[in-house]
């Protein structure tokens, strides 16, 4: 029984521990465009503030969407539309939470 009962806790921790928001896609179609995905959203999300940091300098975002079906969040943030992409970071304030998504690490990933 005391198995069973660590195995469920540390089951739960590990599915807990995977629920972030992830770096999706970026292009510079009419603007800096970046799209995150969140797989385990709450129903209701509230982004309140977005801000790009590139090379040093901070860029509010000029347009946030979030459309959240079926617990998957998709963020659609756009941004003045930039030419070089050093050290690039999104601080985004969800449900009055913020979060930082380390957008060069994701693109030096794939």
């Amino acid at each position: 029984m005391k198995k069973f009962f660590l195995i469920a806790v540390l089951s739960l921790t590990v599915l807990g521990a995977s629920a972030e928001i992830k770096f999706k896609s970026l292009d510079n179609i009419k603007g800096t465009n970046v799209v995150l995905v969140d797989d385990n959203a709450p129903q209701t999300v509230k982004i309140t503030d977005a801000v790009l940091s590139n090379n040093g300098s901070e860029y509010p975002a000029k347009q946030i969407r979030c459309d959240v079906v079926d617990g998957i969040a998709t963020y659609k943030l756009k941004f003045k539309r930039l030419t070089l992409f050093k050290d690039c970071k999104v601080t985004l304030t969800v449900n009055g939470e913020k979060i930082t998504i380390n957008l060069q690490k994701s693109l030096l990933d794939r």
